[in-house]
């Protein structure tokens, strides 16, 4: 860190806690490393953006997201030991505030003492700067369907894939200058390589204990090379720009179908994470990576999930919900407001997190732990022939036209904007009983061979303002004065009736089709639907790379406004879930 004399320091949160309770040892250890992992990641920004902004730009982009991230990292120490013994009464505000060291703190702070401190890993592309990075080719969309037996094992090597990965553009970075001309490939790719095969390897042979072998192509899957990446001041130059905006009285609105099969509602209401639960994991797409999502997330619900979360540590878990029977986790990518070159990531004004029906047939329940993902984080870079597989029979195209046509005609005005703790926490049971109740509360993670065929584009319009909902584009809206921006995150609900997740993420569950029906061989189940809006983001207008707002995204998306998603696990008691059914099926609003 010799380019900046200053290093950030921050208060010792380890040697200020009680003695910690064995259940919750682990939860607290993988949060005192992450406490490690956001400083040094705030030391590397303080490098990379060196002659960056103004006199308080270091308070605004540095220090004040770092003091944000350390709160919640040490309200979910607090909440893990709380849950097994008594809550420490810790000083969190005084705990989360970091501060410059002087030209002689160069060294970097002492790290948080863990009986059991885990490894800090991450398939984050190399750090900002890096002119090159190292990028392989996908494995999991080359897999065919897993078997339940050895779906775990599979599992745990596509994650060391993404983690060898990681660690090779660490080596990358910290290697810069050394060696001749065949370094790289000696030292860094040919290792690489190496790991890869092995690694391929043993997923085809745990395939291939109870199921035919697959016949990867190991040699051309292991074989990685140096993609000439831009610098993060170049990738922030690149986007986004007033190209990606649209003023939403352009987009054409799409008529209203009638939904007469399964015509109710279910709304869970649970905050709009004022708790300030956020951090940059991806525990569907990349469980046990931390940093796997590569841009800050906003969550709900569930307040212990980040990437190492367990589906016994969700359940174990406190909630915002307002009813305690939710425990699921909902979250998107944060949104920034972009003012002076800086950006600011802002929560949502309101969340509606509403589940709704089918409009060709009744739903069931889904099974507790089911895992949803929509849209695609990667949309800007993905093509057609190397995307993540869906299977969406209506995802839509590059005309904002081809969007849903299930849309609301407006945003409810009334939305809240807290969770009230002192509303009962039971369901209404005086609801029809006609719903199945012997849907599977556990099921495997392997999809079926006859999954239906997939779709490249996972990508999916999401971008609308108040009093204009029957308008959906792909890309940022420009919403007249006295509207608001809205985002809404419709997820898959057509279930293939035995998987919680599948390779992709996307085969176990997937959209209706064009006239809302699921696929054959699977089953309607409730379709979550989240609404997100933001009253408190600008509606000016944007000229060149002068833009209100934007996501939080990975660096190579240039914050594309279609690379918008979300994700969710349903954690929902068999109670509630029924409850949920019954009301959709009979068409109340609950």
């Amino acid at each position: 860190m010799s380019a900046r004399a200053d290093t950030i320091t921050c208060p010792n949160v380890a040697d200020k806690l009680p003695e910690i309770p064995a259940a919750a040892q682990a939860e607290v250890d993988r949060n005192l490393a992450l406490l490690n992992t956001q400083i040094a990641e705030a030391n590397k920004r303080l490098v990379t953006s060196a002659g960056e902004g103004g006199p308080n730009f270091v308070q605004n982009a540095i220090l004040g997201p770092l003091a944000d991230k350390r709160t919640a990292t040490i309200n979910r120490i607090a909440t893990a030991i709380g849950r097994v013994a008594a809550r420490p009464e810790l000083q969190v505000e005084a705990l989360s505030t970091c501060k410059l060291g002087g030209a002689n703190a160069t060294a970097a702070p002492a790290p948080e003492a863990s009986a059991s401190a885990t490894p800090e890993t991450s398939d984050a592309p190399a750090p900002e700067g890096t002119a090159q990075t190292i990028t392989c080719p996908s494995v999991a969309d080359k897999l065919p369907a897993i078997p339940a037996a050895a779906k775990a094992e599979v599992d745990r090597n596509l994650a060391l894939l993404n983690t060898q990965i990681a660690e090779a553009n660490k080596r990358l970075v910290t290697s810069a200058g050394e060696g001749g001309p065949n370094f790289v490939q000696n030292a860094i790719l040919g290792p690489l390589a190496d790991k890869r095969t092995a690694t391929i390897n043993r997923i085809a042979t745990a395939i291939g204990r109870v199921a035919a072998r697959p016949n990867l192509q190991v040699e051309a899957l292991s074989t990685c090379k140096l993609s000439a990446a831009s610098t993060a001041a170049a990738a922030e130059t690149a986007g986004p720009s007033a190209d990606d905006f649209i003023d939403i009285q352009a987009v054409s609105p799409v008529q209203q179908p009638k939904r007469v099969a399964s015509s109710g509602t279910f709304v869970s209401k649970c905050g709009t994470d004022q708790e300030g639960h956020t951090n940059s994991d991806n525990v569907i797409t990349a469980p046990g990576v931390s940093n796997g999502a590569q841009h800050l997330n906003n969550y709900v619900g569930n307040e212990s999930t980040d990437a190492f979360s367990t589906n016994e540590s969700l359940a174990a878990a406190d909630t915002t919900c307002r009813i305690s029977a939710d425990q699921s986790t909902y979250f998107w990518p944060s949104l920034q407001v972009r003012t002076g070159g800086q950006s600011t990531s802002v929560l949502p004004s309101a969340v509606q997190l509403q589940f709704r029906g089918n409009a060709t047939s009744r739903v069931t329940a889904a099974p507790r732990f089911l895992r949803l993902v929509t849209g695609d984080a990667m949309a800007l870079t993905n093509s057609a022939a190397d995307a993540p597989a869906d299977t969406a029979t209506d995802a839509p195209t590059d005309t904002p036209t081809d969007a849903p046509t299930d849309l609301p005609t407006d945003v409810p005005s009334d939305l809240p904007t807290d969770v009230p703790t002192d509303l009962p926490t039971d369901v209404p049971t005086d609801l029809p009983t006609d719903v199945a109740t012997d849907v599977p509360t556990d099921a495997p993670t392997d999809a079926p061979a006859d999954a239906p065929a997939a779709s490249a584009d996972n990508a999916r319009p999401t971008w609308s303002c108040t009093g204009f909902t029957d308008r959906l584009t792909d890309k940022y809206p420009i919403c007249p004065d006295g509207s608001a921006v809205v985002r809404i995150l419709d997820m898959p609900s057509c279930w293939d009736g035995q998987n919680l997740d599948s390779a992709d993420h996307r085969t176990h569950v997937v959209f209706p089709d064009e006239n809302g029906a699921c696929p054959s061989g699977t089953k309607a189940v409730p379709q979550l639907r989240m609404t997100l809006v933001y009253a408190n983001v600008p509606n000016t207008q944007p000229e060149g790379t002068d833009v209100p707002f934007a996501l939080d995204g990975v660096a190579s998306q240039q914050q594309s406004p279609n690379t918008d998603h979300a994700g969710a696990i349903e954690v929902m008691s068999k109670q509630l879930m029924n409850t949920v059914v019954r009301c959709i099926n009979s068409g109340r609003r609950c």
